[in-house]
C-alpha cells in the first residue's frame, strides 16, 4: 500500500541537522560548531524554563539546605 513512499532524497543529519542528499550522507563530515549549534538548539525548551526550575528546585527543601550548605562551607573556607 505504501510501496511509493521511499526514502526521501534529501535527509538532515542526524548530528548537525544538515540536509544531506543521498548521494552526500557517507562522505558527510559534520562542521562542529554547527553541530554545537544543533545541539543548543534541540535543548532549547531546557534553557527557556532553567530559571524556573532553579527557582523552584532552591525553595524545595533540599534546595534550601543546599543553600544553607554551600553558604555555610563557603564561610568556613573564607
Amino acid at each position: 500500500m505504501f510501496s511509493f513512499f521511499t526514502e526521501h532524497e534529501y535527509m538532515p543529519c542526524v548530528e548537525c541537522g544538515q540536509s544531506l542528499a543521498r548521494t552526500e550522507r557517507e562522505t558527510h563530515v559534520c562542521d562542529e560548531r554547527r553541530r554545537l549549534d544543533y545541539e543548543v538548539f534541540q535543548l532549547r525548551e531546557a534553557i527557556e524554563r532553567f530559571d524556573v526550575d532553579l527557582g523552584a528546585y532552591l525553595t524545595s527543601p533540599r534546595g534550601r539546605f543546599e543553600k544553607y550548605y554551600a553558604e555555610r562551607d563557603r564561610r568556613a573556607r573564607s
